[in-house]
């Protein structure tokens, strides 16, 4: 019996020796004929599973895969002969290598459950293929489940603790192999992951949602409806720290390398990973940006609305909506380029930066008007500056700040600079023209009602302040000009501005205005100018309802008059007038008449030697053609020199004529009871101020003589 018992001892192991053995040189292929009976009968029946070899740890259930293909031949035979009883999408999955640990073979072999505790994945290539026209469908949850069922085909479940996907590549193309959506060097790790047969599209997209870190390396986003193409770089999305980072975003025009956004270091915080995923809208806490180029594109408004006649549409290829509590854009270089001229230069902002600090709501087809009014937020920019349509002037902005929620608008300066020398502007002038030199520095206006600037395009301020440097020049010795003036008095000019403008209170201060003219007779340049004026003017308005409601613009000012004598002023200029209607008061204190000779010598041909202006006061009524005016003109001590230009261009003293005049100039007046009335008709070929300071010369040279 023992001996019996022995023999089947020896057969038992030698059997075992030998299954051991047969199974160490045949699993492989067992293993691999179990794995390729158990996909090719669990999944779809248009693709098939097949891989180069393999390393198989049966004992402790690890192996390794190398070449992994999942893909269909008849159905890409069938789809180049366009057979329309395809699915929308195909699918070709290539995997360099598949590793896993922790597998539960038997439930794999007895084709029931694929379970490991980590699967990875060493670069796969997924190539999802629109079955249908060249433009690509979009890709519905229907398609991501699908995608999701091809895995798991008819296996009741897929488990991994741990899912790591290393450098692969996702490419969605069209029937041809031409690429629509590409993403490069995609990395992701998934934990507890789980798909089963009770699953559905949310619960197996909820993944994404609550625990996977994904980055990627680029994204070409397919065409946009509007011509535009979208590339992503180095993306980084982790669902369980709700953040978004992703360090280049750039938007190009169809066969144009030169892109139209380029934003750099994108960071999304506080994100809804549920509304990011599901329903493609972007909710979140704060979205920064390290700043980059932004090309925004003007289009006329097909509304009926009077107001606007232009809006910025924005564009949203990439989500569908957008719900933000702030956004803080760094410097960035903002180009507006409008689409009705499109060979015209685009207005340029350099170093933009943009801070919203109330939630802003974005939806496909909001203009940028309809945001900006919604949102809390602070604009600022380096200043521009463009030439004039005239190309006589460079018309400027200085650096500026928007902030609407303070209803703040701040301007370091504007300004107007001629392109041509004095001397140029009059060769090229063929009548008298006023050369313009102007800066208006420190600009603030508080109370704006930002809504009505961007919605009606009407600037509503309630304060506004200013420091206005003004320069004007104009040769005598053009022909002049003989087109009428009429209709162009300041606050005439103010009612017929295109741009509906109301300011409660405008400051004026430390302003300088300066009018230098070179006479016909003496071929010399005389400089009138005022300083240190400092001003406050009152409902400065062209609107129709506000001048019904108040129609008298009132300015006060003081000044100093060629740097010596003290001046104040007060004009009442009517904005209902259709006459020209105005009245000015004003008063010049004590000054040496000396002073005067800057003014008299090169326009008048006289200089003062001697005297002393005690005062000028003065009242003035106007219209479009005449002033009426009393003018007190206090002096003494004056001594007055006639002048001639001698043979050198240099003026000099008329002998005998000059003791002629002063023989008929009173050397003083000190009464004050010796006012003069004066009507002076005016050349309506002249300006305004033109009229003002003829007007008070007529009485003053009435006095003295």
């Amino acid at each position: 019996m023992k001996k019996y018992f022995k023999i089947v001892l020896v057969v038992i192991a030698a059997g075992a020796i030998g299954g051991y053995i047969y199974w160490q040189y045949n699993k492989k292929k067992i293993i691999r004929d179990s794995i390729e009976n158990a996909i090719a009968k669990k999944t779809d029946s248009l693709y098939y599973l097949h891989y180069d070899s393999s390393k198989i740890d049966e004992l402790n259930g690890n192996a390794i895969f190398y070449n992994v293909v999942l893909q269909s031949d008849s159905a890409q035979k069938a789809l180049l002969n366009s057979t329309d009883s395809l699915p929308n999408a195909l699918y070709n999955i290539r995997i360099n290598k598949v590793m896993a640990t922790g597998v539960d073979i038997p439930g794999l072999l007895q084709q029931q459950n694929v379970a490991a505790k980590k699967i990875e994945l060493l670069k796969p290539v997924i190539q999802i293929i629109n079955t249908g026209a060249d433009k690509p469908k979009a890709f519905t949850m229907r398609d991501t489940l699908e995608l999701y069922q091809k895995i798991l085909g008819k296996f009741k479940s897929i488990k991994a603790d741990i899912i790591q996907v290393t450098n692969g590549t996702l490419l969605i193309t069209n029937k041809t192999g031409k690429a629509q959506t590409t993403f490069e060097n995609i990395n992701i790790t998934l934990n507890k992951f789980l798909v089963d047969d009770t699953k559905n599209y949310e619960s197996i997209i909820g993944y994404f949602i609550k625990d996977v870190r994904a980055t990627i390396e680029n994204i070409q986003l397919p065409e946009s409806k509007n011509g535009t193409r979208i590339n992503l770089e180095k993306v980084d999305y982790n669902a369980s720290k709700r953040y978004l980072h992703i360090s280049a975003v750039r938007q190009y025009l169809l066969n144009n390398m030169n892109p139209v956004i380029d934003l750099k270091n994108i960071q999304v915080n506080e994100l809804n990973t549920d509304a990011f995923i599901l329903q493609q809208q972007l909710k979140a806490g704060q979205v920064s940006c390290d700043g980059g180029i932004v090309t925004i594109y003007v289009k006329k408004n097909t509304g009926k609305s009077k107001a606007a006649d232009q809006s910025i549409e924005l564009s949203t290829d990439m989500i569908d909506q957008a719900q933000i509590a702030g956004i803080h854009l760094k410097k960035t270089k903002i180009i507006i380029a409008n689409k009705s001229t499109p060979g015209a230069a685009p207005f340029i902002l350099n170093n933009t930066t943009f801070k919203v600090t109330k939630m802003l709501n974005i939806n496909e087809g909001n203009t940028l008007n309809n945001i900006i009014n919604n949102a809390e937020w602070e604009l600022s920019a380096d200043g521009f500056s463009m030439p004039a349509k005239n190309k006589l002037y460079k018309i400027g902005v200085g650096d500026f700040t928007i902030n609407n929620a303070a209803s703040l608008v701040k301007i370091n300066n504007f300004f107007l600079t001629p392109l041509l020398t004095e001397q140029q502007f009059v060769k090229q002038s063929r009548h008298q023209n006023d050369q313009y030199n102007l800066a208006v520095n420190n600009i603030i206006l508080s109370g704006v009602n930002i809504t009505r600037l961007i919605n009606n395009r009407e600037l509503v301020v309630e304060n506004a302040s200013f420091q206005p440097v003004i320069k004007i020049f104009n040769d005598r010795n053009l022909p002049p000009d003989s087109g009428s003036k009429i209709g162009k008095y300041p606050h005439q000019s103010l009612v017929k501005l295109p741009v509906p403008i109301y300011i409660q209170t405008v400051k004026i201060t430390n302003g300088l205005v300066s009018y230098r003219e070179r006479a016909l007779q003496s071929n010399l340049t005389g400089n009138v100018f005022f300083s240190d004026i400092n001003a406050t003017v009152q409902n400065v308005t062209n609107i129709t309802a506000r001048i019904k409601a108040n129609a008298l613009m009132k300015l006060n000012a003081t000044a100093n008059f060629l740097g010596a004598g003290k001046m104040v002023t007060e004009w009442q200029l009517p904005l209902n007038t259709s006459k020209g209607s105005f009245k000015i008061n004003g008063r010049l204190a004590d000054m040496n008449a000396v002073t005067l000779n800057s003014i008299i010598e090169p326009l008048a041909m006289a200089s003062a030697k001697e005297g002393r202006i005690d005062e000028v006061k003065f009242t003035m009524d106007g219209t479009d053609t005449r002033a009426m005016a009393n003018i007190l003109f206090l002096y003494h001590d004056l001594k007055m020199d006639l002048l001639k230009k001698g043979d050198d261009a240099a003026l000099k003293k008329k002998g005998l004529v000059t003791v002629l005049a002063n023989t008929l100039i009173k050397n003083k007046n000190t009464s004050r009871n010796n006012s003069k009335d004066v009507n002076y008709e005016r050349d309506i070929t002249k300006s305004f101020f033109n009229l003002v300071w003829k007007t008070i010369f007529a009485g003053a040279k009435k006095t003295a003589l």
